[in-house]
């Protein structure tokens, strides 16, 4: 089993989506691994809820993933657990690595780690916290995490298959 970890800083709109159109996405595709996929915040209020606009958007387009999701902070056992820990600004990488230097192989920007060829000059590789904004700041993030969660399903797809991949 191959454990995808998002992060973000509450756990409540970035990370939570990543994860509902994560799993989303895998239902529509076939790997040749099983995934497990979870979601964290580097600050997060343990047990809030995923924010109402994040709801909404997401059932309106058939997404109920996140009926069950409750907040839940970044940890050790987290960390350990995870094969792939994927983050939405650099900013969460600097925190994150600087609080569990042990997972600097295996944590990255989520738009840096589904370009093909790595770091894109002149590609803005943040995703944009939408909390506290318009229901249409919500949609443009939605949309970005969603083309990046495409591409990193291809990515994954793409693997070579030996003792080393994902899931072996």
């Amino acid at each position: 089993m191959y454990k995808v970890l998002f992060v973000c800083t509450g756990n409540t709109c970035r990370s939570p989506m990543a994860e509902a159109l994560f799993k989303h996405e895998l239902s529509k595709h076939q790997l040749p691994f099983d995934v497990n996929v979870s979601s964290a915040g580097l600050s997060a209020v343990k047990g809030e809820k995923a924010s109402q606009p994040v709801h909404r958007l997401l059932r309106s387009q058939g997404i109920k993933a996140l009926e069950n999701h409750f907040a839940s902070n970044i940890d050790k056992e987290k960390i350990e657990d995870a094969d792939l820990i994927l983050v939405m600004t650099a900013n969460h990488l600097r925190n994150l690595l600087y609080r569990y230097p042990q997972a600097e192989n295996k944590t990255y920007l989520l738009k840096g780690y589904v370009e093909i060829n790595g770091e894109k000059a002149g590609v803005e590789k943040d995703i944009e916290d939408p909390f506290g904004q318009d229901e249409e700041k919500y949609l443009q993030v939605l949309e970005d995490i969603r083309d990046s969660i495409k591409k990193l399903i291809y990515k994954l797809k793409e693997v070579p298959q030996n003792e080393n991949s994902p899931g072996q």
